[in-house]
């Protein structure tokens, strides 16, 4: 009596198989003639009966994960099949030696029948040639494969470094437009959001004090905005059904450098594509291009966040906010940073810094400390002087812009430039000449190699003049209208009576504390400042008669 087989059909087709982008295979390769083709084959195999189908639409070959092919060996556990039926062996499974185990070990040990049709194989046929051909087709899908990877690396790897943006989905705050969805462009709500959590960031609030003011405020989480406007997605930062903003959302946002107009990729790889586990990538292998979109806060906001992130600038729990010195303030003599402490007495407290280095080891460092009464009202006047210097200079270099030889100046700048690259190209033509007259026999060796290398020097030493005059140009290109970004926000600060977190972090670097009555202020924008001080020094006479 024949016996009868209970067979599981199996069908897969992969989004990303080479197959499905060629046309005539498409259409071969399909579920439906896929299924076309085991059914018309088994018209002439009546013992074999199809107890199920499995069907994997859109999974690669190379994982054997797949949840039909996982839920097919569930059932041949079970013995509800013994047989496996597919049009291929590539669209069994595209992974040589995985491939193989299943057909050479596993089927036959568990008495499955393998049937590959357009093979011609059938492990119920004693048949030694075809037996030795499998293993040779499953390598020849599994280099197919492989080629089809390296090739869609490839072409990702290109688009990374042409600055195209090939993420699935669009940073909170962009969405991808709509005619170009390799290039991002302002969602206007998000990134509204977006700029009010760096703005208030620099206003001292924490991560967690910021992510409970957009819930207080009715604002919609990230995942929760994308779904608002039709975009569906299941995301690993995602905790509830209803997700809220958290601290790590919030920081997320703070150090996404794509709000500066930065496409940032390439973060994570896989060893290869048979192994699907992620790798984090160093951060100097980061393919990084800019002004690719455009940008929702400025690079000096996006900056001086990063920086203050990296300070140890803890929130008081009964606070929201961090104190406008938090983080700022450092010990002269070991550099350790000073940490804000409290001392009841008598009914009343009192602030004091003292230097985190000596609590930590009384050895390292002069135990001294600063009232924060004195520290604050110290900073505050030191903090108008720099003010008020800054806006002199920039009203005197109002008056130098105007100067009737302004533009004058400019050309001569550009006359010495002009020069300069005109005797370095020469310079460089009378040094390929030495060898001429060296292989002539008019030099010697040694002579040779002797104004060889002072030409070398009187090229270098041009370069480096070229380079500084062109530093001094720039400089007053850039500073004789008086009106860049910094300066006008720095006047905002005029005539300011106490400080705040906004104002210490975008004027002050860090304070150092040499004792209680003497400290020193490094200020941000100090090679700005010494440009403008530049300008006015060259214009010095100008000045005078403007006086």
């Amino acid at each position: 009596m024949q016996k009868t087989y209970q067979a599981a059909m199996y069908l897969r087709l992969s989004r990303e198989d080479g197959d499905v982008t060629e046309g005539g295979k498409q259409v071969s390769n399909s579920i439906a003639n896929q299924k076309e083709l085991v059914m018309d084959y088994l018209k002439s195999h009546p013992e074999i009966q199809i107890a199920d189908t499995y069907v994997d639409d859109g999974f690669s070959g190379v994982d054997f994960e797949r949840p039909e092919f996982q839920r097919m060996l569930s059932d041949i556990r079970e013995n509800k099949i013994n047989c496996v039926v597919v049009k291929d062996l590539s669209r069994f499974g595209r992974n040589y030696i995985e491939s193989g185990r299943y057909i050479e070990k596993i089927f036959p040990m568990l008495g499955i029948r393998f049937i590959a049709i357009t093979d011609g194989y059938d492990s119920i046929n004693e048949d030694m040639g075809s037996e030795m051909i499998i293993p040779f087709k499953n390598l020849i899908n599994d280099a197919y494969c492989r080629d089809i990877s390296v090739k869609i690396r490839s072409h990702m790897d290109i688009k990374r470094r042409n600055g195209e943006y090939i993420g699935a989905f669009a940073a909170y705050g962009y969405l991808k437009d709509e005619e170009n969805k390799n290039h991002l462009v302002i969602d206007d709500y998000a990134a509204d959001v977006v700029r009010d959590i760096f703005t208030m960031k620099l206003c001292g609030m924490s991560q967690q004090a910021i992510a409970d003011k957009l819930n207080a405020d009715g604002i919609l989480s990230p995942i929760q905005n994308k779904k608002s406007i039709g975009i569906e997605l299941e995301s690993s930062f995602q905790k509830s059904i209803n997700p809220k903003w958290s601290y790590n959302a919030v920081l997320r946002i703070l150090k996404n450098e794509v709000y500066t107009g930065t496409v940032v990729q390439g973060k994570c790889t896989t060893p290869n594509y048979k192994i699907k586990k992620r790798i984090h990538k160093d951060e100097t292998e980061w393919i990084r291009v800019e002004n690719m979109h455009e940008a929702i806060v400025s690079r000096s906001e996006f900056d001086l966040v990063q920086a203050l992130l990296l300070r140890d600038t803890r929130v008081s729990p009964d606070r929201a906010e961090v104190f406008p010195l938090a983080g700022m303030v450092y010990c002269a003599d070991c550099g350790e940073p000073m940490v804000r402490k409290t001392i009841p007495s008598n009914g009343k407290k009192y602030i004091y810094y003292v230097c985190a280095g000596n609590k930590r080891d009384k050895t390292s460092c002069s135990s001294h400390s600063v009232s924060e009464k004195r520290l604050t009202g110290s900073v505050l006047e030191l903090v108008k002087t720099f003010v008020g210097k800054v806006m002199a200079l920039s009203e005197a270099v109002e008056v130098v812009s105007q100067a009737p030889n302004m533009k004058p100046d400019i050309m001569k700048y550009e006359i010495r430039i002009l020069r300069l690259r005109e005797e370095a190209e020469s310079c460089n033509l009378r040094r390929k000449n030495l060898y001429e007259d060296f292989k002539d026999g008019i030099l010697t060796k040694d002579e040779y190699s002797m104004l060889r290398d002072q030409y070398q020097s009187q090229m270098a030493d041009i370069e480096n003049s070229i380079s500084s005059l062109e530093a001094e140009r720039d400089g007053l290109l850039a500073n004789g209208s008086g009106k860049q970004e910094w300066i006008e926000n720095i006047k905002k600060y005029k005539g300011i009576v106490s400080l705040n977190r906004s104002l210490i972090t975008f004027l002050i670097e860090r304070i150092d504390v040499i004792d209680g009555n003497t400290l020193q202020v490094t200020y941000r924008f100090q090679k700005e400042i010494a440009e403008l001080e530049h300008v006015v020094e060259l214009y010095a006479s100008e000045l005078k008669e403007a006086i």
